[in-house]
């Protein structure tokens, strides 16, 4: 099994096989993460979790080296006026 370099290379089988291997505990996290359900934030409906959102949650559980930090936002109009 080769381990992937970026996130987007992260299947669906690659997460299964690993979890076979790590063992019970972890093929538990990821059923019971993937039977999860989460508030869109458009809608504001509860819907069932993506593949995206399981695989960036197992890529930050178990590769967090190929996560890539979060870009900082710039200061809205709101924010910079209040420094003033």
């Amino acid at each position: 099994m080769k381990k992937p370099a970026e996130v987007k290379e992260i299947s669906f089988d690659y997460i299964v096989e690993f979890v076979q291997e790590k063992g019970a505990a972890d093929i538990a996290w990821l059923k019971e993460f993937v039977d999860s359900q989460v508030v869109d934030k458009k809608s504001g409906k509860i819907r069932n979790i993506s593949f995206v959102e399981v695989r960036n949650e197992f890529a930050k559980k178990y590769v967090p080296e190929i996560v890539r930090p979060p870009k900082e936002l710039k200061p809205t109009m709101k924010e910079r006026l209040a420094k003033l």
